[in-house]
């Protein structure tokens, strides 16, 4: 004989699917299976682009300041960050609740929608640009194997260039379209191997600038720094913090899958000061 189904299941399937579906449902504790270390490799992905490294790179000789003082302000930076995320995180954490649905709590259910479109939008763009950031460390493999083509271009991008946009774009989509386990897998494995291949990378420049590599280093960490002051330093914690502003909104789809509280804030110690730290000491 066939089990009825109770009243409560009845009206959760006659609920508007754009106020409750499977994306935007509570996440049982037992279906929670992130930990520090995928919150911090959320962040090490986060800042390990062309785009991040070209930014960690440039704030060391645009502001006028010493290397010391520029580490000091990307440090106070990451703490800022670590602070709002900490904020953020918590209701999903404890709820196991997505950011659309924790701002309801503010906004209303209805009004939840635009903070949710906006941030969908943001995201469309940071997509973009990442996935192009990407691309381009693809073309320049595939021009330096297969040479640089015949020189045409289509909307200011030659054709290896469309050629790695389209590879890395359906590479992040069959991730995507497998869903959080499969990205927290890719995660896990990205995060760390980057590293090995950025310490690997030092030594070989280390090695072929022989000596003078150290005079270099002391160059940019020896300066009186007073050509940028407090203004410079300002700017320099205003544009980390801005870099990872999206990821403060929407921290909350993240979190949503950690164990505990305990266990994102220290992926978000070891994941942001420290991390950001550590990957502009390897500049």
């Amino acid at each position: 004989m066939n089990e009825q189904p109770s009243q409560s299941d009845l009206n959760i399937q006659q609920i508007d699917p754009t106020l409750y579906n499977e994306d935007l449902a509570p996440l049982k504790p037992e279906h929670r299976t992130w930990g520090a270390f995928e919150i911090f490799n959320v962040w090490s992905n986060d800042i390990q682009s062309l785009f991040g490294y070209t930014l960690a790179a440039s704030l060391f000789l645009s502001y006028g300041l010493n290397g010391w003082a520029v580490m000091a302000a990307i440090i106070l930076a990451g703490i800022i960050v670590m602070f709002l995320v900490n904020l953020t995180g918590k209701p999903s954490v404890k709820y196991g609740i997505p950011f659309p649905v924790m701002v309801r709590a503010s906004m209303g259910v209805r009004g939840a929608n635009l903070p949710a479109m906006l941030r969908a939008i943001v995201g469309i763009f940071w997509y973009g640009v990442q996935t192009y950031f990407a691309s381009t460390a693809v073309a320049l493999l595939i021009t330096a194997l297969f040479g640089v083509g015949n020189g045409g271009t289509f909307l200011g991008l030659s054709g290896v260039a469309w050629l790695s946009f389209v590879i890395v774009w359906l590479f992040q989509i069959a991730i995507f379209w497998q869903g959080i386990e499969r990205i927290k897998h890719f995660l896990n494995w990205a995060g760390p191997l980057v590293y090995v291949v950025m310490v690997v990378l030092m030594i070989v420049v280390w090695v072929q600038a022989g000596s003078e590599l150290l005079p270099a280093i002391d160059t940019i960490f020896s300066g009186n720094g007073e050509q940028g002051g407090l203004g410079a330093f300002l700017a320099i914690v205003g544009t980390m913090v801005a870099y990872f502003a999206a990821v403060v909104i929407n921290f909350g789809d993240f979190t949503r899958f950690v164990k505990t509280e305990r266990q994102m804030k220290l992926g978000n110690l070891l994941g942001l000061p420290l991390n950001v730290a550590f990957f502009c000491l390897l500049h």
